[in-house]
């Protein structure tokens, strides 16, 4: 039955009491574990709740706003306070002074354990043994045979009865038996039993790189997902780092283009207009057809008479420490702990000063000939110029790069598949143009375009003339040769490579084919740029345990860290750097 204009209005009326009930609720919660009173709790603070949000929210977006609330509330019953957390902050993004929805928020937060343990797997029965030697052989064999679950339950077995005896060999026992079932339950899709067994096996010794990076990208694709319909701008971010590093990674593709495409929708039913063409235009880059294409204009329309807000720059995440003799600005991606998003920040060498430009930037690339980065928002292509943001072009897609004379802007799109380089003009005026096939593109001074790419199984850094796209030449050989960068004057390329079997810094002269190696250290080194006069080198390593950002000279050396960026990098295949003046 459809509720009457009258019953609206004594809803919104007692709005009062709501809030009154929502902050009972949230004390009950604090003080209660008991679920017959929480369940209780959780029912009453719905109802109050429908009344907060009837004060606050518009006709278009009211509906939008209490799913989400009724959403955290369930899952706050349920003990999925995770979760709830992230559907209250949803709400407060709507109705940032609903008090009981404060209440609420700070609830799910404090309800939540440091660290998320799964369900124990049921063991595989093992008889219970006393005798150390026995136990030790049956581990053996069982190992032999790849009875992962036997291994286990017999290595506990055995350190409960002596934890000193034959400790090297049964934690290599053990070791091997959680990193196989948690790799075998990762490809099962078992990711929470699977990132589990690995985190147990890391804390005997360190993950191989190839393991590492397994659970890695199970991790952030789990993360990503617990956001999805909760946390669209999260759930994006997450999904489009895991999408850079491996974009065939299970269902990524799918969840990144629903997200944007849904995420769009909750904007467009706030009128926040500006946000909704910027979640549009990503789902394009992914996937174009008449119905987004049409979202996107209207969206767009809307945002262009809407009332702007600036950008503040805020301080970031990274410290500087600063170097001798250094000029100019790096601008660098580093990922916020806080949030879980990347944001683009610049580095002043002089001030040894760090200032946030945008959350969400990543993949920046100076052009020396106009003076503006281009960077990459959420698949939105972007510039920064002197503390101005600006939209570059009615394109989008990852690793952005401007024309010498400003004009044009070259970028990737993953489509069937693969990577393709587009061209598109800067206002606008025509559609994008794909150019070839190939990914990392940056145009150089001479007004060629470097790209990792392959080519009649031929696979390594190209060039390629941009107006002529059969005038191409053949730089290294080597798929993994990536993340390339011009040197002022054109005559060399510096890339990352794991051409060694590690990443390491090489540079390779054009007219002779002459290669360098830069860096031959511990970790990684990667992402490198030129400075403003070609006469150093800029990368990220984490070499000291941290990621940060080094300096050396352009013929190699001793390289000093400049800037800290923090442990956590999951990104740093995709990145890139950039160092104006």
């Amino acid at each position: 039955m459809q509720q009457s204009s009258s019953s609206v209005v004594k809803e919104i009326r007692s709005s009062r009491r709501g809030r009154r009930l929502l902050g009972l609720l949230a004390i009950l919660l604090f003080m209660c574990a008991m679920s017959g009173i929480v369940a209780a709790a959780v029912k009453l603070g719905a109802q109050a709740g429908t009344a907060e949000y009837g004060v606050h929210a518009t006709s278009t977006s009211s509906a939008q706003v209490v799913e989400w609330f009724l959403r955290g509330m369930d899952l706050l019953k349920q003990g999925n306070y995770q979760l709830a957390e992230a559907n209250f902050q949803a709400v407060l993004k709507a109705q940032p002074d609903n008090i009981g929805v404060q209440q609420l928020l700070a609830t799910a937060r404090v309800a939540q354990t440091p660290t998320i343990v799964p369900p124990t797997p049921t063991p595989t029965p093992v008889s219970i043994i006393t005798d150390k030697g026995k136990l030790l052989d049956e581990m053996k064999a069982a190992s032999d045979r790849q009875i992962w679950d036997t291994v286990i339950n017999l290595a506990d077995q055995l350190r409960a009865l002596d934890s000193n005896y034959e400790s090297a060999t049964v934690d290599a026992l053990r070791f091997k038996a959680l990193v196989a079932r948690g790799t075998d339950r990762l490809n099962k899709g078992e990711l929470e039993a699977g990132l589990y067994d690995l985190d147990r096996a890391a804390l005997i010794h360190n993950l191989d790189s190839v393991t590492q990076s397994q659970r890695q990208l199970a991790s952030m694709y789990q993360n990503a997902i617990n956001y999805l319909g909760a946390d669209w701008d999260k759930a994006i971010e997450l999904l489009k780092q895991l999408y850079a590093i491996q974009p065939r990674y299970r269902d990524v593709g799918r969840r990144l283009l629903e997200a944007y495409v849904q995420s769009g929708d909750a904007y467009a039913a706030m009128m926040d207009w500006c946000p909704a063409e910027s979640h549009y235009a990503g789902a394009i880059s992914m996937a174009s057809n008449p119905q987004l294409e049409q979202k996107r204009t209207e969206a767009q329309q809307k945002c262009l008479t809407a009332t702007p807000v600036g950008i503040t720059g805020t301080l970031g995440t990274a410290t500087g420490q600063g170097a001798q003799g250094l000029a100019g600005r790096i601008i660098f991606a580093a990922l916020n702990p806080a949030s879980g998003a990347y944001q683009l920040q610049e580095y002043n060498a002089a001030a040894a000063t760090i200032n946030t430009i945008e959350v969400g930037g990543s993949q920046p690339a100076y052009q020396r000939g106009t003076g503006i980065v281009a960077y990459s928002f959420g698949s939105v292509i972007h510039g920064y110029n002197s503390g101005s943001i600006l939209a570059v072009s009615n394109a989008g897609g990852a690793w952005p790069s401007l024309s010498p004379d400003g004009t044009r802007v070259a970028y990737a799109v993953f489509q069937s598949d693969s990577w393709n380089i587009y061209i598109a003009p800067v206002n606008g005026s025509a559609p994008p143009a794909k150019l070839i096939q190939g990914s990392y593109p940056v145009w150089g001074p001479t007004n060629r375009i470097a790209f990792e790419g392959c080519i009649n199984g031929q696979c390594g850094i190209y060039t390629v003339n941009p107006d002529q796209p059969d005038d191409r030449q053949k730089v290294t050989t080597s798929a993994g040769d990536i993340s390339m960068q011009w040197s002022p004057d054109g005559s060399r390329l510096v890339y990352m490579t794991n051409f060694t079997g590690n990443w390491e810094i090489y540079t390779v002269a054009l007219a002779n084919g002459q290669f360098r190696q830069i860096t031959n250290g511990t970790g990684l080194s990667v992402v490198p740029t030129w400075s403003p006069d070609g006469s150093r080198i800029a990368f990220e390593s984490n070499r000291d345990g941290s990621w940060g950002i080094y300096v050396v000279g352009s013929e190699g050396g001793n390289a000093q860290k400049i800037i800290n960026i923090g442990p956590n990098h999951p990104a740093w295949q995709s990145e890139r750097l950039a160092w104006a003046p």
